[in-house]
């Protein structure tokens, strides 16, 4: 009796635990940084005090950047090496477009934020162990 609930229980416990293991197309602490970027871009877009005429802007640099991304990361042709190049490149490319629509100042404030927020990321990460990485501006 005692082999047959052990039995019986080990059964459950693999089928329970089987069944947790659900596949995700994107890892959780994935959707935490792309949150909190979110969060962060917005916060500074609200620190730049943008016209309305560059939030239009911005969302159309923001929109056609994604779809670049998307792109790139999608392409099957590309090594993993080249990838990397054609996102620091796509990155490059959207830092100037927004740049160039933003006054001298708001590009201060823009790069003040940049540089403050790396540094955070900085000090996070070696609290935490882990290795540096760049942010995106």
């Amino acid at each position: 009796m005692k082999k047959l609930f052990l039995l019986a229980t080990t059964a459950i416990f693999f089928a329970v635990n089987s069944n947790a293991q659900v596949s995700r197309e994107t890892k959780p602490n994935q959707k935490v940084h792309s949150d909190s970027l979110r969060a962060h871009n917005k916060a500074m877009m609200d620190e730049l005090n943008l016209t309305a005429d560059q939030k239009s802007q911005m969302k159309t640099i923001q929109e056609n950047t994604k779809q670049q991304r998307e792109a790139i990361k999608n392409d099957a042709s590309l090594t993993q090496d080249e990838k990397r190049t054609k996102m620091k490149d796509l990155q490059k490319s959207h830092s100037q477009k927004v740049n160039s629509i933003l006054t001298p100042d708001q590009q201060a404030k823009r790069t003040a934020y940049i540089k403050n927020m790396k540094e955070q990321r900085k000090g996070h990460h070696k609290k935490s162990g882990a290795t540096t990485s760049s942010v995106s501006e």
